[in-house]
């Protein structure tokens, strides 16, 4: 909801929301305004201590305390600054407060102004040196136990609040302003949010309350995928367009996704601390001031958040029992009762957790530990968000208008049960069968499906993921090799984008193979289509997670922006041709620092920045670099055709092997192709594959065949090929044969194929749409790299002279 509020009318929200909290800042140390309205008897005020406090003396140990004209900073401040924070996190979400947090907004002052630190990197190979942004790694010890340090932070502010902070100015906006100094030092050290991701102390709380949603969160995981979800880091570019500026700072990211950094995080023992510990941190601070002033007026009251000479009683008797003041300094009653509710409230959250599990197990009731824990943090979110407004709320509504005051408690209970209800029966496998089946939405979109009488005037965008699946069951047209082609592109999109891995696809997918009616063993051979097709998304290296992706996407993106933006200044210096050298390996990736000495020096700068923006290193630099061109792609394309084209006429029995014919030879290129495609389906290496591996073969080539079709050519296969399995030799004959029988040129045949409607010339739209048809996995960017590499200058359509000579200067690797 509130994450597709565009950037900049946020950046707005953030400089009202940052400037209001300076300004708030600043009355500490200096404020005439306030105090006169606090003065007793100025009856047009709403503070005045007569209105405020309503009772004629309030007690602390046993004495009334003497109430005086007080500037409103501190009340103003704890009274209604924090509670609203809650409120927002509680009722907005995540996506909202990480966007306009003033002090997540000044850490990124360094970023800015380009002054983070860097690390020195060295190509060994030409010497040259980079820099790249720092980042907290996850291995070390901020990044294992950061949350225990945040909680740490959380534990000192609130005995300090009590101590020393509720009514005096002076040191509380020292505070706040070390604190600032310490967001913006932290932006230097270390890039991205690192500031709110592993130092803020209330991180914790942001977590407690967005997580796994808030009321008016977005799901990330549903719907169009988008680049930028939830509160990500974004900038807005010179042509006012929003791109991503995550830099990974952070595994399982909040900014993300809040609800997938939940499920991913749930089972870690730092968890317990967090929501059980943070219960009983919140109970032991009112505690305190019960325990400290010997009843709860004191507290209600808000007469703490004015209190004369705060720093005077810190040695003062901490504990009034019983009408008697116990001489306990209240130095160490406050943090030892605080510290001792938080680990208690942490000792009690595991037993009861223990003993919930141990009841639904006596009841002979599924018992699924990660459920169990997720009801108990649920149920003590909401009590702690009840408890804590029951007491914050007296002096947060203070600030309010007094019409308002019998809605406030209203609206706290219904707002906590709206919750309690939509968050209760939320599991991690409702979360992936959503995730999943937008994904499977996506495909069926992407299939072209006619699917209106199943929908009755509603969208295909519409439906929930139940009503997904129960379509794709349903749709006559979605048969078994639609569905597997479907799956296909499931598996390799949540695999290059960093959601899942090679080794646990098999468990994640289960329930969709289950769902689709497909089995473990098409699984693994779709496994081995992807790979044929990306074998980069299976080497080691590439093993990555979805920030890493995002990032890395982000800077594909702006790169490629920037590039074509700047060729367009400097077009005799033919830099789009040198990057799809590098791309296609006829130009080391080295020779792109050459490509930038043809810019200018703004234009490198630029460049530089993009660099350090994303964190990219040499390697993934390499990359990226070689994933750029088109080239490759259009020769995929044209080995796709020739592919095509063979097996049509082998399927309508239009050749034979007995033909006299001199096959045509494919060139050596065309044959590694398909060379290595077949190697990767044969399993035990002996040359042979089964019809199955075959038709596995096909889709990985590009080929769907229709069932009608795939079952002539599994006639004419089993005519003609040994019974025990169809061997490469066999296959490229078949191929060549059918290509000496054609009556046209390849070429022609090629034209034809993109020449839709018959015009004698294609145009980009046919273009785009053979090309999604042709299904090679090409995503949009892609399909819109290979069209601007066709379309130049303007140019709408080719005739058949274009055409050919543009594919005959791929067949001799020359497309410019």
């Amino acid at each position: 909801m509130f994450a597709n509020i565009p950037e900049r009318q946020m950046n707005t929200l953030r400089w009202i929301a940052t400037v209001s909290w300076l300004l708030l800042i600043a009355s500490l140390f200096y404020d005439p305004i306030t105090p006169l309205l606090t003065q007793p008897g100025m009856e047009w005020s709403p503070f005045t201590i007569d209105k405020l406090t309503q009772l004629d003396c309030v007690e602390l140990q046993g004495e009334c305390l003497t109430e005086t004209p007080y500037a409103m900073g501190t009340s103003i401040f704890w009274g209604f600054v924090i509670p609203l924070a809650i409120v927002i996190l509680f009722i907005v979400g995540h996506e909202f407060w990480r966007r306009i947090c003033p002090l997540s907004f000044l850490s990124q002052i360094p970023r800015t102004l380009g002054l983070q630190r860097q690390h020195k990197r060295v190509n060994e190979k030409t010497g040259k040196i980079r820099y790249e942004l720092i980042k907290v790694k996850r291995d070390s010890w901020l990044g294992r136990n950061y949350l225990y340090l945040q909680l740490g932070l959380f534990y000192l502010g609130i005995t300090s609040r009590i101590l020393f902070l509720n009514s005096e100015r002076l040191l509380l906006g020292t505070v706040l302003v070390c604190i600032i100094f310490a967001a913006v030092l932290t932006g230097y050290l270390y890039g991205g949010k690192s500031w709110c991701q592993y130092f803020c102390p209330m991180g914790p709380v942001q977590k407690i309350y967005s997580e796994p949603r808030a009321l008016l969160n977005s799901k990330a995981h549903e719907g169009e995928r988008k680049l930028i979800t939830q509160s990500m880091c974004r900038t807005v570019n010179s042509e006012g367009k929003e791109q991503s500026a995550c830099v990974a700072c952070k595994t399982h990211c909040i900014d993300i996704d809040a609800e997938r950094t939940y499920w991913q995080n749930i089972t870690n023992p730092e968890q317990q601390w967090l929501y059980y510990g943070y219960f009983g941190l919140a109970i032991g601070y009112f505690i305190v001031y019960f325990l400290y002033a010997g009843n709860w007026e004191y507290y209600f009251s808000g007469s703490w958040s004015h209190e004369e000479n705060q720093l005077a009683n810190v040695l003062a008797p901490g504990l009034y029992i019983f009408g008697k003041s116990v001489p306990i300094p209240k130095l160490f009653v406050v943090p030892f009762v605080i510290g001792f509710c938080g680990w208690g409230g942490y000792q009690l959250g595991k037993q009861i957790e223990k003993s919930y599990k141990a009841f639904l197990i006596y009841n002979n009731q599924l018992v699924n530990s990660e459920i169990v824990r997720y009801r108990m943090f649920t149920v003590s979110t909401c009590l702690i968000f009840n408890i804590i407004f029951f007491f914050a709320g007296h002096n947060f509504m203070s600030f309010l208008p007094s019409f308002l005051d019998p809605f406030i408690p209203i609206s706290v209970i219904v707002c906590s049960g709206i919750w309690l209800h939509r968050t209760w029966n939320r599991n991690p496998h409702i979360y992936e069968r959503e995730s999943l089946a937008s994904r499977l939405q996506k495909q069926l979109i992407k299939l072209n499906l006619d699917v209106s009488q199943f929908l009755e005037n509603r969208f295909l965008e519409d439906l929930s993921a139940d009503e997904i699946y129960v379509l794709a069951k349903v749709l006559p047209e979605f048969d078994k090799e639609k569905r597997l082609q479907a799956y296909k592109g499931m598996v390799k999109e949540s695999i290059s984008e960093g959601y899942v891995n090679i080794a646990n696809s098999r468990g994640i997918f289960k329930d969709t193979r289950l769902e689709l009616n497909i089995t473990d063993k098409e699984h693994e051979l779709i496994l081995t289509e992807i790979e044929v097709e990306n074998p980069s998304l299976f080497a080691p290296q590439k093993q990555s997670n979805h920030e890493d992706w995002l990032r890395q996407e982000s800077y594909h993106q702006q790169i490629l922006d920037t590039l074509i933006k700047s060729s367009k200044n400097h077009p005799h210096q033919q830099i789009i041709l040198d990057l799809f050298d590098i791309a296609t390996g006829k130009k080391s990736v080295e020779s792109f620092n050459d490509v930038l000495q043809k810019l200018s020096v703004e234009e490198r700068e630029s460049i530089q920045n993009i660099r350090e923006t994303y964190s990219i290193t040499l390697e993934e630099e390499e990359e990226i670099l070689t994933h750029l061109g088109t080239e490759e792609l259009w020769k995929t394309i044209a080995c796709t055709l020739s592919m095509i084209q063979g097996l049509d006429y082998i399927s309508e029995e239009q050749n034979s092997l007995s033909q006299n014919n001199e096959p045509i030879k494919m060139s050596s290129e065309q044959r590694m192709f398909y060379e290595q495609a077949f190697k990767k389906f044969d399993k035990n290496g002996d040359n042979l594959l089964s019809v199955d591996e075959l038709q596995a073969l096909l889709r990985a080539v590009g080929r769907s065949s229709s069932g009608e079709k795939m079952e002539n050519l599994r006639a004419t296969i089993d005519k003609q090929i040994n019974q025990s399995g169809f061997t490469f030799d066999s296959f490229i004959n078949l191929i060549e044969k059918s290509l000496s029988d054609t009556k046209y040129s390849p070429i022609k045949q090629y034209f034809d194929f993109f020449d839709i409607d018959q015009s004698g010339s294609v145009s980009a739209e046919e273009l785009r749409l053979c090309l999604n048809d042709l299904d090679l996995g090409l995503s949009e960017t892609e399909i819109e790299q290979l069209l601007k590499s066709v379309f130049k200058h303007g140019q709408q359509e080719l005739s058949y002279e274009e055409f050919s000579q543009k594919f005959t200067q791929i067949a001799q690797g020359k497309l410019r």
